[in-house]
């Protein structure tokens, strides 16, 4: 029973690239057979463009009072704050305007944590008057013996999960949201584009200049996160990571300082900025590789779990292996990753399989390519599927979408080799999991496939991931679980970090674990600068202590992951 719509809406979906709209849709209804269900949902889709033609992001809540403090009593920082950046600090009296930049997080929990104010500057010499008024403070604390740590706090796209990533209670949180602009070169060799833009904006803004870059995959995400912390693009297959396609940054350092780092200038700042996240300084804009924009083909399909979970995780794995091999149409630079998930969608219960399959070469119809179709995948059944021929930015705007804002949501990571029995043992421990949060109110929970090829993973400049000696393939295991009650959230986190150790345990059994962890999908208690391997590691500390030696985004900024350095006080 197979159906292709000419043209299905699916623009509310979970991190991972799978349609979530169309699993709130089906949580809705009371399935009693597979029928039913079939029905019930190739109905929905296409009802779909009408319904979310007015969707978008959700009323803000306001769930704390806010304060309405004289200026003469706010904190010293503050005022200082005030004093040099007049029209660009919102505090908590502005009710209105301060409610509106606290719900600029996308995850309703990050929401929940109320900084003391809000600096939006509008250029990097105005955000250099920021850090340089951050640094005072920072050493005013460590010179009388107080805390230093966690006291501001940097957000660009304001879309990672993370708890207190790009927020941090009754602290500063620098927000980066008018570094938007998208400029390209007068040869359109390459694009520089401000780290507070989102990344479907960029991508609409080069539609009209016939250009591209590599970049994320869902609308919400921002351009500073993703790109400093690692990035996959449909892309990759071509040319790699998405921060090894970085030509230049544009950099606040912690003297206030703005800077150009690149191959030629600052060279050792370039390459740890490639996968050292917030470590070392605020990037303001980065300076990416563009291309001429193209069509590309889009494939999805849609099964229940339990006609075919064994027959998807094997189709998977032999792909894998085939791409990673040397034989005759196994590795194709076209082939955007593919992304195999299992979606656990609590109210029905039921259990989905979801693929997302991309061809950047675009054929003449909508037809699945022909590498694709020499694959398993054409072999597994579906109750839904569609396949067309659109515009990048289309392909990220209908199928890429995260969980919609203002919701619950988390996301973690592991990372294991192509080994079968692994991969299995690791979806039993998802269906497990999945049994222990049975009850929680609204619980959507995919758990999602994804590979790294040797083929591509060193392609472009050298970052600091710790790939650059792996031959084999990876898969990227990542849990995205979005859920509808604050009252579940310490159950749903500790049982998904418990289900990470014990995935990391079986693995580790089956000696067919790896230390890379794919920051993107980090959690905040991971550590991943521990997969990056110890040379990597060693730079980043001594580029970190050269360009910031008081520690000031390694101890006064919360948020993002550390490095571990111990600095003077």
């Amino acid at each position: 029973m197979e159906n292709e719509p000419e043209r299905p809406e699916l623009a509310e979906s979970c991190a991972a690239g799978i349609p979530y709209s169309l699993f709130t849709i089906m949580a809705s209804q009371a399935f009693y057979s597979f029928t039913v269900v079939a029905f019930v949902v190739l109905t929905s889709i296409l009802m779909l463009r009408q319904r979310l033609a007015s969707s978008g992001q959700q009323p803000a809540t306001k769930l704390h009072p806010l304060k309405s403090v004289p200026p003469e009593q706010l904190p010293k920082l503050i005022q200082s704050l005030l004093a040099e950046l007049p029209g660009c600090v919102i505090l908590q009296a502005d009710a209105a305007a301060f409610q509106e930049a606290v719900d600029y997080s996308w995850a309703q929990q990050n929401r929940e944590i109320i900084p003391a104010c809000i600096v939006r500057p509008c250029n990097a010499q105005q955000l250099g008057k920021a850090v340089t008024i951050l640094k005072l403070e920072h050493d005013r604390r460590s010179h009388a013996g107080a805390s230093a740590a966690g006291f501001f706090t940097i957000r660009s796209g304001g879309a990672n999960p993370g708890l207190g990533a790009s927020t941090v209670q009754d602290g500063v949180v620098i927000d980066l949201s008018l570094f938007r602009d998208v400029t390209p070169a007068v040869d359109g060799s390459t694009v520089t584009v401000g780290t507070g833009a989102k990344w479907l904006d960029v991508y609409q803004a080069l539609d009209k200049k016939g250009l591209t870059v590599m970049g994320g995959r869902s609308p919400p995400i921002g351009v500073g996160g993703l790109t400093l912390q690692g990035g996959i693009s449909f892309y990759s297959p071509k040319f790699g990571f998405v921060c090894s396609n970085v030509v230049s940054y544009e950099v606040v350092l912690a003297n206030g300082n703005v800077v150009v780092a690149s191959a030629s200038e600052h060279p050792e700042l370039w390459r740890v900025l490639k996968g050292g996240s917030n470590n070392f300084g605020i990037v303001t804009r980065f300076t990416l590789r563009s291309m001429p924009s193209a069509p590309v083909w889009v494939g999805q399909m849609f099964a229940p779990a339990a006609f075919q979970q064994a027959k998807a995780l094997k189709v998977f794995h032999d792909y894998v292996n085939h791409a990673s091999s040397s034989q005759p149409g196994g590795f194709d630079e076209n082939a955007a990753g593919p992304i195999l998930s299992f979606v656990y969608v609590q109210s029905l219960p039921l259990q989905l399989i979801a693929l997302h399959l991309v061809y950047t070469e675009a054929p003449d119809d909508k037809n699945w390519p022909v590498y694709w179709r020499a694959t398993g995948f054409a072999s597994l059944w579906s109750f839904y599927r569609s396949s067309e021929v659109q515009s990048h930015t289309s392909a990220v705007e209908h199928i890429g979408r995260s969980a919609p804002a203002g919701t619950r949501h988390m996301q973690a990571t592991t990372t294991i080799r192509n080994h079968a029995e692994t991969m299995k043992a690791a979806y039993d421990i998802f269906c497990h999991t999945t049994t222990k949060l049975r009850h929680v109110k609204g619980l959507l929970f995919p758990f999602t496939f994804q590979a790294i090829l040797p083929a591509w993973m060193n392609k472009g400049h050298p970052n600091v991931l710790g790939l650059d000696g792996c031959t084999e393939p990876l898969i990227i295991l990542n849990c995205s679980v979005t859920w509808a009650e604050a009252k579940d959230d310490e159950l749903v986190r500790s049982t998904i970090r418990h289900t990470l150790e014990r995935i990391d345990a079986a693995a580790a059994a089956r000696q067919s674990d790896h230390p890379y962890r794919f920051m993107n999908y980090c959690m905040e208690f991971q550590r991943p600068y521990e997969g990056c391997g110890e040379e990597n590691l060693k730079l980043m500390r001594e580029t970190s202590q050269k360009y910031d030696p008081d520690g000031l985004f390694q101890r006064g900024l919360a948020g993002g992951f550390k490095l571990d350095i111990t600095h003077k006080t």
